[in-house]
């Protein structure tokens, strides 16, 4: 028999699913027909799956991390790996980066699509709870140790949300939303 605190924590993990679900809408949005197509696949609700995942994905890829505030605190992070941050740049910038190598410009475009989808989960949430919360900046990390070293996810719960990135037929990254958790919802 389930207790109370695993009945929220299921409670809490499908609204999480469902808003990271809905924001990808405003991602969506940010291209023209045929641009890019974006397929979210399989939520992740353990912590240790979640962090496994995220650490595979940014062992060669770019992260972008913003710090939530508000019903909820923690980390928001778009972690893709480096096929689809350059798919996704070339998108939304017309600029195809060299491998290993993103211009300011890219930069920008990978924070701005980043605080797009933070900001969109949270219009969700508050939508579906009747609170919300900010994004904080947007910090970009080309460099895995770094991101890892300076938002260390212990004690939060961490759920994600696997992504499949595409441009052209036949060429597809791979990316995922991440949400850390330092406690629960605020009420």
């Amino acid at each position: 028999m389930m207790g109370p605190a695993e009945k929220i924590e299921i409670r809490n993990s499908r609204l999480i699913e469902e808003c990271l679900r809905s924001s990808l809408g405003s991602f969506r949005q940010m291209f023209g027909e045929g641009v890019m197509d974006v397929e979210a696949h399989e939520f992740i609700q353990s912590s240790i799956m979640a962090q496994a995942c995220l650490k595979q994905l940014h062992l060669n890829g770019v992260a972008v991390v913003l710090t939530l505030s508000g019903c909820l605190s923690g980390t928001f992070r778009l972690v893709l790996n480096e096929a689809a941050a350059r798919q996704l740049v070339a998108a939304l910038v017309g600029e195809v980066p060299r491998k290993g190598s993103f211009s300011d410009m890219a930069r920008s475009a990978l924070k701005e699509v980043a605080n797009v989808i933070a900001s969109a989960f949270l219009v969700a949430l508050e939508r579906w709870c009747g609170s919300g919360g900010m994004p904080g900046l947007p910090e970009l990390y080309l460099d895995s140790r770094t991101s890892e070293d300076s938002n260390e996810n212990t004690g939060s719960t961490i759920y994600g949300l696997s992504l499949n990135l595409g441009g052209r037929p036949g060429d597809r990254g791979n990316a995922g939303i991440f949400i850390a958790l330092n406690s629960g919802f605020a009420r």
